[in-house]
């Protein structure tokens, strides 16, 4: 029971930005939705409210297919992916691979919309009731062709059937061009089967090192 638990949230965790290196089971469908609130005083960038939608179909055994849409910059900057994600080497083994491609758009009040290309990469390992995972993408915008990087590196540990911990350390650079730093550590309750609960906290490590709370939902079909 407890395995199962775990290889399930091993997935979800790639929410926000996508598909992590586990891949997800054909036919099945994750939808992950939520946002920061209760900002500290003066909390802009890199921590706002940033809501997301964030959703992932297993096409096949091998490929899946998903949806990510996010706000940034203040909430000034609306961005939408489509992307496929795909396993590298054997699906079983302890270190487990991905990579994948996404097509997307940026809108903001000031520009015309603008394409975006990325492309990802992934690395997980399963240890004892637990996990560690890094996932990187380059971001690359049609309008002012630039590359962004963006690696998440993030421990997940599990301490019984429902309860589970996750620290996370986001990295990134921004639309503007500045370079984030943000760390989060949550806790997930399994409420079902097909429901899970996040509740953590984001703080800023530059910027404004402001900081929020986050809650989010996961279903699973």
């Amino acid at each position: 029971m407890r395995i199962r638990i775990l290889t399930s949230l091993i997935i979800c965790i790639s929410q926000n930005a996508y598909a992590g290196a586990w891949a997800r089971e054909k036919g099945e469908l994750f939808i992950a939705a939520g946002g920061n609130f209760l900002l500290s005083s003066g909390a802009q960038l890199p921590v706002h409210y940033d809501p997301t939608l964030y959703a992932e179909f297993g096409a096949t055994e091998r490929l899946t297919f998903g949806l990510d849409l996010h706000t940034a910059d203040k909430g000034r900057i609306g961005t939408v992916f489509i992307f496929t994600n795909f396993p590298i080497g054997d699906t079983e083994a302890q270190d487990r691979y991905s990579a994948g491609f996404a097509l997307g758009a940026r809108a903001d009040a000031y520009h015309a919309t603008e394409t975006l290309l990325r492309g990802h990469v992934s690395w997980g390992r399963g240890i004892e009731d637990g996990w560690l995972a890094v996932d990187a993408s380059a971001t690359y915008g049609t309008r002012d062709r630039t590359f962004r990087p963006k690696v998440d590196a993030t421990w997940g540990q599990s301490w019984s059937d429902n309860w589970t911990t996750i620290l996370q350390l986001q990295t990134g650079q921004g639309f503007t061009d500045d370079y984030y730093a943000k760390i989060a550590p949550s806790i997930v309750y399994e409420w079902s089967d097909k429901m899970n609960f996040q509740l953590g906290l984001v703080q800023g490590l530059t910027g404004d090192k402001g900081a929020g709370l986050k809650f989010e939902t996961w279903l699973t079909y």
